[in-house]
């Protein structure tokens, strides 16, 4: 949970923010990057708010409180849905680009052979395309069906140790907006899978918005 404070005209968030695979972010790793004027003249859902009523920084900031734990709150109830959709572009990129992860100790499987030369067919033999649900804008609101990614990335890209890969992850912002929450991670493999990948989470419907891995 996080409480949001006014500090100089600017919200300050202190906290816990749990994204699932995505981080559990702290602190100065939250943010709302508007100031208190910016949010009054920007924000749809502050200008419904205070159309008919003459509220302080310090109440919106109360509002915003609730605002950011109900999002969390909602987040968790579809979190296997949005794991599913930051696996699929995660391993997308990894897919298209060749990364070759075993190079990493721990992102190995005990006991398999990757100098065995079939490996390279058994790793090649899993790609993402044929998987639906994971376009631009697809909700991960549970209201249409969708392919279960990470159970099929456990199952057929079996030799890539995916537990230590989210455990690799490394979280640095997450940004509350007026309907979208934005997020930044990278990995402590010294950014080999995951560079600054970013993207925007529509707050309606929990869709993927906007995704980079720089």
């Amino acid at each position: 949970m996080v409480k949001v404070y006014v500090e100089n005209g600017e919200f300050v968030v202190k906290g816990t923010f749990d994204f699932g695979y995505l981080g559990l972010y702290k602190d100065d790793q939250l943010g709302i990057n508007c100031s208190c004027a910016e949010i009054r003249d920007e924000w749809d859902s502050i200008y419904e708010l205070t159309k008919d009523n003459d509220l302080t920084d310090e109440e919106i900031a109360m509002y915003l409180t609730m605002r950011f734990n109900e999002a969390e709150e909602k987040i968790q109830k579809h979190i296997h849905l949005i794991n599913c959709d930051f696996l699929y572009h995660i391993y997308s990129d990894m897919d298209g680009c060749g990364n070759e992860f075993w190079e990493y100790e721990e992102l190995r499987v005990p006991g398999f052979n990757y100098d065995d030369p079939d490996f390279y067919f058994y790793n090649i033999n899993f790609d993402c395309e044929g998987y639906s649900g994971y376009g631009v804008g697809d909700p991960n609101d549970g209201s249409v069906e969708k392919d279960d990614f990470e159970d099929s990335l456990r199952k057929k890209g079996w030799m890539f140790n995916l537990d230590a890969f989210i455990k690799s992850i490394v979280p640095e912002s997450c940004v509350l907006g007026d309907d979208e929450i934005s997020f930044q991670c990278s990995d402590k493999f010294k950014w080999a899978l995951i560079c600054a990948a970013y993207d925007r989470i529509n707050l309606k419907d929990f869709s993927f918005t906007d995704w980079h891995n720089f």
